[in-house]
């Protein structure tokens, strides 16, 4: 019975692979015809990124980023590339907006302008912001709370003893002949 579970399991594993394998070479080849396309025709990035992200909302992240590399773009230009983006899949935000803060950093506060726009009830509510931030202001730096590590603390293996041993008082034997050493 055991035999015959792993093996179903296996078998449906084999299955669904290439499957998502194939949405992911897909994702690849569809972030290369964005860089050929915008190499081309780099006063079209806009229209090419709205027009791939719209039919494929689910490798906007990889349209995204080809778009930016692709155009060496400046900060405006990256701003500009988020919103349509967004505009296109409007429920890919997060991912749009992290890809493309992961590909020009410096853009994050044209990002953040961008996304204060099209959606500032999601960056109104805390613990929401597409972006990770804490800052109130689109020009601020990212603000993380305090946030604990939890490699931080003493490193406990479970059935090992602690790292520093016991503190052991000293013990004072008597000298064979009755005198203190002290």
């Amino acid at each position: 019975m055991k035999s015959t579970l792993y093996y179903a399991i296996l078998a449906c594993a084999v299955t669904l692979s290439p499957a998502a394998l194939a949405e992911e070479a897909d994702c690849t080849k569809l972030s290369e015809t964005v860089n050929k396309l915008v190499t081309a025709k780099p006063d079209n990035v806009l229209e090419i990124v709205e027009r791939q992200t719209a039919a494929n909302p689910a490798c906007s992240c990889e349209v995204v980023k080809a778009a930016i590399l692709a155009t060496e773009a400046d900060r405006k230009l990256v701003g500009q590339i988020v919103a349509t983006a967004i505009e296109a899949a409007p429920d890919k935000m997060r991912i749009i907006t992290s890809c493309a803060i992961a590909v020009a950093p410096d853009a994050l506060p044209e990002i953040k302008a961008v996304l204060a726009k099209l959606n500032p009830k999601a960056l109104a509510r805390k613990g929401n912001d597409p972006v990770g931030g804490g800052s109130k202001d689109a020009g601020d730096a990212i603000v993380v709370g305090n946030v604990k590590n939890p490699l931080d603390g003493p490193y406990l293996i479970p059935g090992l003893p602690p790292i520093h041993p016991p503190i052991v008082p000293p013990i004072s034997t008597p000298s064979p002949l009755g005198i203190s050493l002290r």
